[in-house]
């Protein structure tokens, strides 16, 4: 059954190339395989393997040795305007019978102009996956002006089967596509490729799937919540090399470790974001025991300010002067305390020393350094 994977790949008329889209095209792409891997992970999908430019953009096999289903996907971002059936068939657009109309009739387009769009590559990627119980679906960011047989339009539907296309469209989609089968292949079948809609924006698909990778740690461990967009772009970065252009592979293993990303290696991942302390969610903690022992909320309010200066100058490099003088400073200090049940003393004992060793910085800033020290000592001590 994988041989066919194989084969596909190196079939030019099913396989697809990184090279073929932009840069803000990949972005969609990989943001939506994340988006989509976890909507699989919170489903309790037993297994998954999701290919990267191998059988057309995307495709997903529900199990990386032993296959039974694969699901193939063209991904397409579009930054205006919705797609029109001539988009997705290289057909024309013909008119329906059921409506009287006083337009001259318009000139068919030949029939083979279906291999080369979009719609056409899914079914030649159905048709080459024989062994595996094979379905697509075409997904973008803005809607298919296509008409529906219920009278409604696939622009205004979630995910919709070609099936349910209105008569006149099905109809000639399904003789496109009879047309350029094999003598000896089947019938296409229409139900088996969907239309779907995906909410994902084009210009800022990270903070979308952010938003998705947060809520599903807010519900399975809390305390890592903090570090989906830390989470988000490593795992970006994981991806971004299995949609390239890489040399020709011919078994299943090459294809599986140059494009493939597993339900196993999601689980390493977030198993390995699960070792990781999020500091954030401890420093949240320490705040409102300060605030429940005495200190002011408008105090609270500034001491999170600094610590979320102080944290993003890390992050980018961008250290002030004072920073890892004061750093160290909290450190030394912090080797001699014991902490106790009460939070207050220690934190007037560390503002202290800290305001006799940094007299021109502010008090906050130097309060946000010593409990940034103190969170992260307890979390790792060593």
């Amino acid at each position: 059954m994988l041989d066919e994977v194989v084969l596909a790949m190196n079939n030019s008329d099913t396989s697809e190339s990184g090279g073929k889209h932009n840069q803000k095209g990949i972005e969609f792409q990989k943001n939506w395989a994340i988006v989509k891997m976890f909507s699989l992970k919170e489903k309790d999908t037993p297994d998954f393997l999701v290919l990267f430019e191998v059988v057309q953009d995307i495709a997903i096999l529900d199990s990386p040795n032993t296959p039974s289903t694969i699901e193939v996907f063209q991904v397409k971002k579009k930054d205006r305007m919705e797609w029109t059936w001539t988009m997705l068939t290289n057909l024309h657009n013909p008119d329906d019978p059921s409506k009287k109309t006083k337009v001259k009739k318009k000139k068919p387009k030949p029939l083979s102009g279906i291999s080369d769009s979009p719609l056409g590559k899914i079914f030649a990627s159905l048709a080459n996956l024989k062994s595996l119980e094979a379905s697509g679906c075409f997904i973008s960011n803005a809607g298919c002006n296509l008409e529906l047989s219920s009278g409604g339009n696939v622009a205004t539907s979630t995910a919709i089967a070609l099936s349910e296309l209105a008569p006149h469209l099905a109809d000639l989609l399904q003789a496109a596509l009879d047309s350029v089968q094999t003598p000896s292949g089947m019938k296409a079948d229409l139900s088996r490729v969907l239309i779907e809609k995906v909410n994902i924006p084009v210009d800022d698909a990270q903070t979308y799937t952010i938003g998705v990778v947060h809520n599903y740690l807010h519900k399975v461990s809390p305390p890592h919540a903090g570090q989906a967009r830390s989470f988000v772009e490593s795992l970006l970065a994981k991806l971004a090399p299995l949609g390239a252009k890489t040399a020709k592979t011919t078994t299943i293993e090459e294809i599986k470790s140059r494009h493939g990303y597993s339900l196993e290696h999601l689980n390493a991942a977030l198993s390995d974001l699960h070792k990781t302390p999020d500091i954030e969610f401890y420093l949240n903690s320490w705040l409102d025991q300060l605030k429940n022992e005495g200190i002011e909320f408008w105090k609270i309010t500034q001491i999170r300010a600094s610590i979320t200066a102080i944290l993003s100058r890390k992050i980018f490099g961008s250290p002030l002067p004072d920073d890892v003088d004061i750093s160290m400073c909290c450190d030394a200090l912090l080797k001699n305390e014991q902490f106790e049940a009460r939070l207050m003393p220690i934190f007037e004992r560390g503002t202290k020393h800290l305001r006799e060793k940094f007299p021109a910085t502010k008090e906050v800033e130097l309060q946000a350094h010593f409990l940034l020290k103190a969170v992260e000592q307890c979390v790792d001590p060593s």
